[in-house]
């Protein structure tokens, strides 16, 4: 091997230069900055410190990424069934409703009416849909089946027990007893039927 001399300077220079490199190569995370540095300072040399770390790297990056994507997807699902959640919410609502007005003795030709409404003034609620549907078709004031021949404000009390009893009394000859009887009839008839 052929000698060359250098002087003392540039020996402690080396020196020094030789003992950070050491040290460092001493340390696995400055050792591995090292490779990077010269890795990225000559692309195309060889390390195979780093080239089994990124093949050992990979199918770990791999999972990762399949996991991050499932991630994804799971809170897109849980977004959409929460769209839908909501969106399907005011129809089981109008169903109940429907329920609740024919439970009152709604119709299905009222309720279509009250589903009119719904649709013309974007009235999501069928409850508040009704309201406002008798609020604008009161019910009819009913018409006196025939004249009542004068007021007569003492019979006018609505008992309908003591009124059955007074007409069963009178085997039906009250005229004014069978007409407010009549009366009160058609009015409940026709309030049940306004709907």
């Amino acid at each position: 091997m052929a000698t060359t001399e250098i002087d003392e300077v540039e020996l402690l220079r080396l020196r020094k230069q030789d003992q950070t490199v050491h040290a460092l190569m001493g340390n696995p995370k400055a050792k591995k900055k090292i490779f990077e540095a010269y890795k990225e300072a000559n692309p195309n040399a060889r390390i195979p410190e780093l080239e089994m770390e990124e093949a050992a790297r990979e199918p770990v990056m791999k999972l990762e990424q399949t996991v991050a994507d499932l991630q994804k997807q799971i809170a897109d699902d849980k977004a959409e069934r929460e769209k839908q959640a909501k969106l399907s919410a005011p129809t089981g609502n109008i169903d109940k409703g429907k329920a609740k007005l024919r439970k009152d003795g709604w119709t299905d030709e009222g309720i279509g009416a009250v589903e009119k409404i719904m649709e013309e003034r974007g009235i999501l609620d069928i409850e508040v849909a009704a309201a406002f549907y008798e609020k604008q078709n009161p019910p009819q004031v009913p018409a006196t089946p025939r004249g009542m021949g004068g007021w007569n404000f003492v019979e006018q009390v609505n008992d309908s027990e003591a009124d059955l009893k007074k007409l069963l009394d009178t085997r039906g000859n009250n005229e004014v007893l069978a007409d407010k009887m009549a009366r009160e009839a058609l009015n409940e008839f026709r309030g049940a039927t306004r709907r």
